[in-house]
């Protein structure tokens, strides 16, 4: 009878913790979207959207009427509390492909569209500063993207992430508060905020840290963004990882890797001016040749450093993927040589419409497709190719096949 008492305690406490552990987790905010409210203060007018209980607001948009070096928003509109402030998700319907940014204007990265040539373009363009109340803990998409006079952030302590493109195009900005509660920031965040040279990081911030300028995670060993305008980048001594496009946006001219590095991720050190790189000769992963980075191990062509005309793969590399990192630029004024050891190519691997081609093996490398019949994404139809003039039915047979097209500008050498 004590041993069912005791488990039946033991049972009700457990569950009890885990009543408490539940009740710590806020609950989604519901919001209601079908009704806008405004505040209008100091020139400025926020449209708003409010939570079904009532207790929390939503900027979504902005609108001023004359120019502030200070944009300071709200802590509450109709006495409910601000935690959300740019255009969410919901709001823009199935199928976008653009943004907004709390002014409205429309943000469009595949099409080169930061906002920056908006109707409001005096006022908006004044604003050196924004103070972001402490309630907030949600910030949206390309919220403030294209605000090209804003100088410095300091990031609420609740907000922990920071979306794709949320201060993209912000060309005075150059530095960056992170809160204490950061988990997660975009590697296109601050893209084309090339003033960016400082990285700040709370010592409670717990995901997080910053190590020669660059944020880290808080062991050092992720190598997680690098501020844009910093000119010769040395990765830590303590980064094993260099995370995706962790390089993104970055006016760097050098880049010196450790021994430490042990995986770099797809387009991690892609950087249009970088021209010289160093590799540790003591680093076990990777290695650098030709001006160009692969992995021992099984030959993975990782980087390409576009110093000169003619970019020679090393005869080590083996496999070309979609992950390869350009840094510097890659034209139609370019050659990349693919030497006879490449044997497998994986779709969108290739300079796509790029450089010219020249295939140097007399067997085409085989092509790898995440979808059947989409194989055609791995040929270069859009680039000038070459390929030995022995192996010229070959490498048609080979196109042919795939993408069902004759290859008439296939060239011979």
């Amino acid at each position: 009878m004590k041993k069912k008492l005791l488990s039946l305690a033991m049972l009700v406490t457990a569950t009890a913790s885990g009543i408490a552990f539940t009740n710590n987790v806020k609950a989604a905010t519901k919001w209601d979207t079908t009704k806008s409210v405004t505040k209008e203060q100091n020139g400025v007018k926020y449209s708003a959207y409010l939570s079904e209980d009532g207790k929390e607001s939503w900027i979504y948009q902005v609108k001023l009427s004359k120019k502030i070096k200070t944009l300071s928003l709200p802590k509450e509109i109709n006495q409910a509390k601000l935690t959300r402030v740019g255009y969410g998700e919901e709001l823009y319907g199935e199928g976008h492909d653009s943004y907004e940014n709390i002014f409205g204007d429309t943000i469009e990265p595949g099409h080169g569209c930061y906002g920056t040539t908006s109707n409001d373009d005096k006022n908006k363009r004044s604003v050196e500063k924004i103070v972001i109340p402490g309630t907030v803990d949600q910030m949206e998409t390309a919220a403030f993207t294209g605000m090209t006079k804003l100088k410095s952030v300091t990031i609420p302590s609740k907000v922990a992430k920071v979306p794709s493109y949320t201060f993209a195009k912000c060309t005075s900005l150059s530095k960056i508060k992170f809160s204490k509660n950061m988990k997660s920031v975009a590697s296109t965040a601050f893209l084309y905020s090339n003033r960016v040279k400082t990285f700040s990081c709370p010592k409670a911030n717990k995901t997080y840290t910053v190590k020669k300028g660059q944020l880290t995670t808080k062991s050092g060993k992720t190598l997680v963004l690098v501020p844009n305008s910093m000119k010769k980048i040395t990765v830590p001594s303590t980064v094993t990882t260099i995370r995706q496009k962790a390089l993104n946006g970055s006016q760097a001219t050098s880049l010196v890797l450790p021994k430490s590095v042990k995986t770099i991720e797809k387009k991690a050190l892609s950087a249009k001016k970088i021209k010289k790189v160093s590799l540790s000769s003591k680093n076990k992963t990777y290695k650098i040749k030709n001006n160009c980075i692969y992995r021992k191990s099984d030959g993975l062509l990782v980087a390409v450093v576009a110093k000169a005309k003619k970019i020679s793969l090393p005869s080590t590399v083996k496999v070309i993927d979609d992950g390869v990192s350009v840094m510097g630029k890659i034209s139609t004024k370019n050659e990349v040589h693919i030497p006879k050891s490449v044997n497998k190519v994986i779709e969108n691997w290739m300079f796509y419409g790029d450089a010219t081609v020249y295939f140097h093996g007399m067997k085409p490398p085989v092509i790898v497709s995440q979808y059947n019949g989409n194989e055609f994404t791995a040929l270069p139809i859009f680039n000038k190719v070459y390929a030995p003039k022995k192996a010229k039915a070959t490498y048609i047979k080979w196109a042919k096949d795939r993408d069902g097209l004759e290859w008439n500008n296939l060239h011979t050498f």
